[in-house]
């Protein structure tokens, strides 16, 4: 079933789809109105899924870029990328709404079939992600009495002054993304007029309406959050407390047994370059400089931080040498990063 729900007054207004241009969901920590498109969810295990692909069209043939697809009755989701392509895991008897802006909604059921050639009514109103505007301010005040203000004057609410020769960015993403709010009732949240980004510094989840106004989601009304980079990969975000209490942290692996986390600490290094005239040391340029620490949770423990070393590994898979060893026999000599240690984590937890 999907509901829309106005929190602050706790009505429940049943299959509501199009949503008020002047309304935001999840913004602001007191009198707040809350917007939203909220598609309930049951909590999923580590059911046997199986892998769907596709194509998202309109009645003319034409792709419809950055469908939303999602399983009603569990917590997975999707976007199709630019061409209209997909890919999606689905549980057993999953039934999928497919959205899209300036379409009617679409619902199938999977099959056996593998690959879905899906056709929508309507007409392309896809929001596509521009460049970072880095003129963005944190907003804890209602909406309606802060919008005028942030529409009227962002230019002078700059985050950070950025200089031309800056290195790197306080944020995750150099353009805003695709993506999704698990909220606090456990429920997928999505808009398709609203884009993200994730800052690394303060740990905050931007959010971009129509290209045009730009606001920080209160935390305290979401526990997770999913962003989709230019490939369409997705990537989760969840607070762990005992890793970082500001940060979110990226899931690696999210499994029975074995949870692995990726922690991105991000720090603003100024300008120190300086010379006598004979010698000369620092840099000519403002940097933000990024420190991933992965972290790796067994059974609901505590987290232990995880060097990307085979030593390392070793140790922290002790319980389960057998296994660990195997894989690392199958894997070979190649390099230990990130993409090992999501194939090695999502083998552990088989």
């Amino acid at each position: 079933m999907i509901e829309v729900i106005f929190l602050k007054y706790l009505i429940i207004v049943k299959y509501f789809y199009k949503l008020d241009k002047d309304l935001i969901p999840f913004i602001t920590m007191k009198k707040t109105i809350f917007s939203m498109l909220t598609v309930l969810v049951s909590t999923v295990g580590f059911a046997q899924t199986q892998s769907i692909n596709g194509r998202v069209n309109d009645e003319q043939g034409e792709h419809v870029p950055y469908a939303f697809l999602v399983d009603v009755d569990h917590k997975i989701a999707t976007y199709s990328d630019s061409t209209g392509a997909f890919n999606m895991a689905v549980q057993p008897n999953a039934k999928i709404l497919v959205l899209a802006g300036g379409h009617k909604d679409y619902t199938f059921v999977p099959d056996q079939q593998k690959s879905y050639n899906i056709v929508l009514q309507g007409k392309n109103e896809t929001v596509t992600g521009g460049k970072l505007n880095t003129s963005i301010t944190n907003n804890f005040d209602t909406f309606s009495t802060r919008a005028g203000a942030l529409n009227t004057q962002a230019g002078n609410m700059s985050v950070t002054n950025h200089q031309d020769a800056t290195q790197g960015s306080r944020y995750l993403y150099d353009s805003w993304v695709h993506g999704y709010v698990i909220s606090a009732a456990d429920s997928i949240v999505q808009n398709t007029h609203y884009l993200f980004n994730y800052d690394k510094i303060n740990g905050g989840l931007m959010v971009n309406k129509d290209n045009n106004t730009v606001l920080q989601i209160d935390g305290s009304s979401f526990k997770s959050f999913v962003l989709f980079d230019k490939q369409v990969n997705n990537h989760a975000f969840v607070k762990v407390p005992a890793i970082s209490p500001q940060r979110y942290v990226e899931v690696i692996t999210d499994g029975p047994k074995y949870k692995i986390y990726k922690d991105i600490a991000t720090k603003f290094h100024k300008a120190d370059f300086s010379t006598n005239g004979i010698a000369s040391t620092g840099n000519n340029y403002d940097e933000y400089i990024d420190q991933n620490f992965y972290y790796v949770v067994k059974d609901g423990g505590q987290p232990v931080k995880l060097l990307l070393k085979k030593k390392a590994l070793k140790e922290a898979f002790a319980a389960d040498a057998d296994k660990l060893n195997k894989f690392m026999s199958a894997a070979g000599s190649g390099d230990i990063d990130e993409n090992y240690l999501k194939q090695l984590g999502e083998a552990m937890n088989r």
